[in-house]
C-alpha cells in the first residue's frame, strides 16, 4: 500500500487524493458518510487497482484517526465474519454444520445462513467505522436497507429459527457499541424491537495495520434512554 493525503470526496465512491505530490482519483469502497474520518489532510493508504482500465486506478483502504488505523472497505466485514466463523472465534456461532452466503429471504438478500443440526441461523453483518469517545455507532448515514434487513430477521425469528445482526467495528479503539439514533432513529428503534422479539445482536472489533486485520474480541452493546 502507498501512503497519501486525503483532499476531498467527489461523491460517495470517488475521492481526490494527493499521492507523491500529484492529485489523483481513488475509489472509496464504502457508501457511508465518514465525515469525521475523511477530512482534508488526513493520512490515508491506497492500493493500486488490479484492472488498469478502471477509471480510478487506486482503492482508498485505510485512514488514520486519533493514532489508530481505520479500515474503510465495508465489504471486508463479511469476509472477516466468514473467517472468524470458520476459526471458531465467534462463540455464539460455534459448532455449525454448514454456512451459505447471500441467501434470499423474503424480499431481502441476507448475508449468511448458518446451519446447525436442529435449527438455522440467519445472520446479517454490518461494517462500523464511526467511534466517538470509545463508543462505536451505526449507522453513520440513514439506511433504509439496514432497517429492512432487521425486519426480515424479525420475520425469520418469528418462524421459530434464530436470527442475528453482527456489527464488525473496523478499528481497535471501540470499548462499546450503540445505534446512532441521532443519525437514523428508525434503525435504532427497529433494532430494539427486533431484540424484543428474540433477534440477537453482537459487536466485535478488530485491530488494523498495514499488514492485515486481527480479531480483538466482542464489545458490549448498550442503549441510551
Amino acid at each position: 500500500m502507498q501512503e497519501a493525503i486525503f483532499v476531498k470526496r467527489d461523491n460517495r465512491f470517488r475521492a481526490e487524493i494527493e499521492l507523491n505530490g500529484m492529485l489523483i482519483k481513488a475509489h472509496v469502497p464504502n457508501s457511508g458518510r465518514m465525515a469525521e474520518l475523511l477530512t482534508l489532510g488526513a493520512r490515508v493508504w491506497l492500493r493500486k487497482a488490479q484492472n488498469p482500465l478502471r477509471k480510478t486506478l487506486y482503492d482508498l483502504l485505510l485512514v488514520e484517526k486519533d493514532g489508530f488505523l481505520v479500515c474503510l472497505n465495508s465489504h471486508l466485514a463479511n469476509e472477516l465474519f466468514a473467517i472468524w466463523l470458520k476459526k471458531d472465534k465467534l462463540i455464539p456461532f460455534i459448532n455449525y454444520t454448514s454456512c451459505y452466503r447471500e441467501k434470499t429471504i423474503g424480499k431481502s438478500r441476507i448475508d449468511f445462513l448458518v446451519e446447525y443440526q436442529n435449527y438455522n441461523y440467519l445472520v446479517e453483518v454490518k461494517s462500523v467505522n464511526l467511534v466517538e469517545n470509545g463508543l462505536a455507532k451505526f449507522p453513520d448515514a440513514p439506511t433504509e436497507r439496514g432497517t429492512k434487513h432487521l425486519e426480515e430477521l424479525s420475520t425469520f425469528k418469528n418462524k421459530g429459527q434464530r436470527a442475528a445482526v453482527v456489527f464488525i467495528i473496523m478499528r481497535e479503539d471501540a470499548e462499546s457499541f450503540t445505534t446512532h439514533d441521532m443519525m437514523d432513529p428508525l434503525f435504532g428503534n427497529t433494532l430494539r424491537q427486533a431484540l424484543s422479539l428474540g433477534v440477537e445482536a453482537y459487536a466485535y472489533k478488530c485491530s488494523i495495520t498495514k499488514e492485515g486485520i486481527d480479531f480483538r474480541g466482542e464489545v458490549p452493546i448498550i442503549f441510551k434512554g
